[in-house]
């Protein structure tokens, strides 16, 4: 296993090669999702491609608690392995374990029971909620697979090795994409096709990553029959787990609110809004990996006392994130107008999915800088701060601007909420980062 760890040498290359394999593992799956839309859009109809980008939401609410509670998790291995601790770890993934199988039973059963009333809660039109309720009931079937591989990758980056669950999502990426071109524009499963399409990959993704890591890294082997369940350490999983699982939360029901405004629009603009959040998904991965970098690299760090480290760590993930921010700017200028044409021919939903990315292309340094302190926040244990910022950031300004600037400026309102989020957001997290780390270098 490339273990990797981050208390020797250079913060900067080792942050980098580090996040490197998570871009990659980010990009492969949503390469996947960007497909799935692709190919609903274009061999279904634009009311597919509404109902699978408003699923999104809905499904990131269900396992949003039980997402903190991995990043919980893996913030406690990360600090076991700056301090060497090996039989913590196992102790800490067998809890993982057994937690996240028995909650998908639980979120599966939930979400299959209730969501006709949910989407109804979020204003899905009638056109598209048949799309939406078929999409979804198949889509749950696969929740436990989808926590348990994303359970190993995060336990996997806990010890450093990020260049593992790359191989494992390369696997399931392929996977869902040979089998949604199959289904649905082979066999025309419809809506249906895309959804058995992604519960098949992860279970076979799930297979080859368990095999995989059983034989090839023993320190966080899965073994059923050996496990145990610790109490302690489910509670300390708790306290870090919660707020990072309410922040989750927060986000899904504040993207769920935005979902709400932006189906008042019609058809035209949620099939836009779905199309280009599938592209917004591959503008995130540069910040969402060095968030999780900047996350284990500071939890190591911390671990091993190392806290001129863990500034130095900031800084490099910083400089990173504004070089992103400018590809970005460049690349989005070029290229926003033909990756719309890719999901649709429609020419309004081309036009109006381009404004937003627009707007996404000027600001989006903004969600990186944001995301870099919230990341070191959570590495120095303190998961609350992170709950916070996405809280009031969300409800206190985007939430309330995309419904205020949409009744004068239509959806164009609804863009510009999201940089005005972040630009709070940012300013909180490097405010609360200050103070975090002027305290533990006083030692206060």
């Amino acid at each position: 296993m490339a273990e990797t760890r981050f208390t020797k040498g250079n913060e900067t290359r080792l942050i980098l090669e580090f996040a490197m394999p998570v871009m990659a593992g980010s990009l492969f799956m949503q390469l996947y999702n960007y497909v799935d839309a692709v190919v609903v859009g274009n061999f279904i109809n634009k009311e597919a491609l509404a109902a699978v980008g408003a699923s999104a939401p809905f499904i990131f609410t269900l396992v949003s608690l039980v997402i903190g509670i991995s990043i919980g998790s893996s913030i406690m291995i990360s600090q076991c392995y700056g301090r060497g601790d090996i039989a913590g770890i196992k102790r800490i993934s067998d809890t993982l374990y057994i937690f996240l199988f028995f909650a998908s039973l639980l979120l599966t059963l939930l979400g299959i029971l209730f969501n006709r009333q949910i989407l109804e809660l979020i204003g899905l039109p009638e056109e598209v909620m048949p799309y939406a309720m078929e999409y979804l009931r198949i889509y749950l079937l696969g929740i436990v697979f989808l926590f348990i591989f994303n359970s190993l990758s995060s336990i996997l980056r806990g010890v450093g090795d990020s260049k593992t669950p790359l191989l494992f999502l390369i696997v399931s990426s392929v996977l869902n994409i040979l089998l949604d071109l199959l289904f649905v524009s082979v066999f025309s499963w419809g809506v249906a096709g895309a959804a058995w399409a992604t519960v098949i990959a992860e279970f076979l993704a799930v297979v080859f990553a368990v095999r995989y890591t059983n034989k090839y890294t023993p320190v966080v082997k899965l073994k059923v029959s050996s496990m145990t369940f610790d109490f302690s350490v489910f509670r300390q999983s708790l306290k870090l787990g919660i707020p990072a699982g309410l922040q989750q939360l927060f986000v899904s029901l504040g993207m769920l609110a935005v979902w709400r405004i932006v189906n008042g629009f019609g058809t035209d603009v949620m099939a836009a809004y779905s199309a280009a959040n599938r592209i917004e998904t591959f503008v995130a991965i540069v910040p969402m990996a060095l968030s999780i970098a900047v996350t284990n690299f500071t939890a190591q760090n911390m671990g091993a006392g190392a806290l001129d480290r863990v500034r130095n760590g900031i800084r490099a993930a910083l400089k990173m994130n504004l070089v992103s921010g400018l590809l970005i700017l460049l690349l989005l200028s070029a290229l926003g107008i033909p990756l719309m044409k890719m999901f649709t021919r429609d020419v309004q939903v081309v036009r109006i999915g381009g404004e937003y990315l627009m707007v996404l292309a000027f600001s989006y340094w903004i969600f990186g800088t944001m995301f870099c302190y919230m990341g070191a926040m959570r590495g120095l244990g303190n998961t609350l701060v992170p709950m916070l910022v996405s809280l009031i950031s969300l409800w206190l300004i985007r939430v309330p601007v995309a419904a205020f600037l949409s009744s004068c400026l239509g959806e164009l309102g609804v863009w510009l909420s999201a940089p005005a989020a972040w630009l709070l957001g940012m300013v909180a997290a490097y405010w609360a980062y200050r103070r975090k780390m002027k305290k533990e270098l006083s030692g206060c």
